[in-house]
């Protein structure tokens, strides 16, 4: 579990400015320090929803309109590690690089492998 926790700090901390609303500034650190303390699966979806709601449209692919109900809703029930994954995954393919730090292209492959880990 902390594993998965860490790796959803490290996706957050590789979003630059453009990437979250100005408003993701206040609660961010109370944020971080609830991802930490995640002692299950349902708050980290719960996180990782609350995360994605303070991206900028620009933030992601065009595409993610379409499927991010659902993703949302599969956040809030998700009840394994695997689907919490899969879900940070998911989010993680559909941001656009533009707002990533040029640091996640060298760190992404690694990033990745470790995830595919909770799925696997």
């Amino acid at each position: 579990m902390v594993e998965l926790n860490q790796l959803l700090l490290e996706f957050e901390a590789h979003l630059n400015g453009d990437a979250v609303t100005e408003e993701w500034k206040g609660p961010r650190d109370s944020w971080m320090s609830e991802v930490s303390a995640a002692s299950n699966e349902k708050q980290l979806g719960k996180l990782l929803v609350e995360l994605e709601a303070n991206f900028q449209k620009q933030a992601v692919q065009s595409y993610w309109k379409r499927i991010r109900q659902s993703w949302v809703e599969e956040c809030h029930i998700a009840s394994t590690l695997e689907k919490v994954s899969s879900l940070l995954l998911e989010l993680e393919s559909n941001t656009t690089w533009e707002v990533m730090t040029d640091e996640w292209q060298q760190n992404r492959e690694k990033w990745v492998q470790q995830m595919y880990d909770f799925i696997e």
